[in-house]
């Protein structure tokens, strides 16, 4: 018999703060105005906005109405796909990247830039090149907003992590920065590397400076920042602790076995937040301490993750349907790109959910079923409601930060002798409404 036919799962809430998102276009227009932009964009002056990957839920309002004001001074705003190697490194790789994200020249009301040529504005370390796309040098535009999140970062812990520095150097240098960046970090750190090059960026492309955003912790905007290029440097450590301030995280600091309905690049930059299931494998970066996770289960990709499985590694069991949806080759130059093979090895593979609980729950050790630490979440951004075992349920009520939704019941399988679950939300949506 399937030892997961003996599981049992409630329903739990986190109970976040109310968030609090800012009206996108009033608050932006303010902080356009606190710094002067609009006064040192001249009529006809063209600028270069960036926009990456990520799956930012204010990202399409941020730049419609950044557009909107970058015209309303006189000024023609370009969108620039700032993502690296996502995408497969190819324009229209990511072209298509954005447009899964919503963001198109209709929606958007602005041109996207569709060319890429590499353009080497100088070199730190050992001769280690800068790089950025020729259309965000002097000669090709009048200005660079650079538009990022301020978050913690999945590869690496440091006082800057994933934001506008990184946006410059990755975003602005696109596959080339990428490449140089990730090489130079394997010796001289994340962190460091990002700073040196990105000193190059600020002195010789015409940056004019940032917009920080800031997410809460179900992933909405809770703050909104025009940052003068000047300070960027000094003001991204102190975004980036509010930023961990309102991250959304696991309430446990150990698990037997978690269960991710999605990964992908859309989630995070390693398909799935590192920071989130404790896990980094990085062999250049320190390894976290927790949560400890003793085994994960990842079924599918993200329907706007494009395909790219780097963070396959990071799971221990993925199901055969993740796996007919990973597009390798995409993979396996995000990869290297990024200098992690690691994140790019194959778990083992099982035919569908069942079999791949049951193998999990043969590698955890010695457990019963009303002892079995277990949960089952949507993805790692997304952790306000969780599904979890009995034993995480009894739990439940001595932490102030959880309520108790759904007492534990036996797994919903789709029909008998089924080895599928359905979705994380159908489920959640189903048992809510009994």
């Amino acid at each position: 018999m399937s030892q997961s036919g003996e599981l049992r799962l409630g329903l739990l809430r986190q109970l976040f703060p109310p968030s609090r998102r800012p009206a996108v276009p009033e608050a932006l227009a303010a902080e356009f105005s606190r710094v002067g932009w609009a006064d040192k964009i001249k009529a006809g002056q063209k600028v270069l906005i960036t926009s990456g990957s990520r799956g930012i839920e204010s990202l399409p309002e941020v730049l419609k109405g950044l557009v909107e004001l970058v015209k309303a001074a006189g000024g023609r705003p370009v969108i620039l796909p700032a993502m690296g190697s996502h995408g497969g490194g190819t324009v229209q790789g990511q072209i298509e990247v954005l447009a899964h994200l919503g963001q198109t020249e209709e929606s958007l009301g602005a041109p996207i830039h569709a060319d890429y040529q590499p353009f080497e504005l100088g070199r730190v370390f050992d001769g280690v090149p800068v790089c950025v796309d020729r259309a965000a040098t002097a000669e090709a535009c009048d200005h660079v907003i650079l538009v990022g999140r301020i978050k913690e970062h999945s590869e690496f812990s440091g006082p800057i992590e994933s934001g506008l520095l990184k946006m410059a150097v990755i975003g602005l240098g696109r596959i080339a920065g990428a490449v140089n960046m990730h090489r130079a970090a394997v010796k001289y750190s994340y962190a460091e590397t990002i700073k040196a090059m990105a000193e190059v960026i600020f002195q010789k492309s015409p940056i004019l400076g940032g917009l920080a955003l800031v997410d809460d912790q179900r992933n909405l905007l809770c703050h909104l920042e025009a940052i003068p290029k000047e300070q960027i440097a000094a003001r991204e450590p102190e975004l980036l602790e509010m930023s961990r301030e309102v991250k959304p995280r696991l309430p446990w600091d150990r698990l037997d076995i978690l269960l991710i309905d999605e990964m992908g690049k859309d989630i995070s930059g390693s398909g799935l937040d590192t920071k989130v299931i404790g896990r980094i494998m990085n062999i250049y970066e320190k390894e976290l301490a927790r949560p400890a996770i003793t085994r994960i289960i990842t079924r599918r990709m993200s329907e706007k993750g494009g395909g790219n499985a780097l963070g396959l590694g990071l799971s221990d069991f993925i199901t055969a349907e993740l796996y007919r949806q990973a597009d390798m080759d995409m993979t396996r130059l995000n990869c290297v790109v990024a200098v992690s093979p690691e994140k790019g090895r194959c778990p083992i593979v099982a035919e569908n959910v069942r079999a791949a609980l049951d193998l999990a729950l043969e590698t955890v050790g010695p457990w019963r079923p009303e002892t079995l630490d277990m949960a089952w979440i949507l993805n790692t951004k997304d952790l306000e409601y969780l599904a979890v075992s009995p034993s995480l349920w009894a739990r439940a009520k001595d932490n102030p930060a959880l309520e108790a939704l759904v007492p534990p019941e036996s797994l919903p399988w789709n029909g008998p002798g089924s080895g599928e679950l359905p979705g994380f939300l159908d489920y959640f949506e189903k048992r809510q409404r009994r």
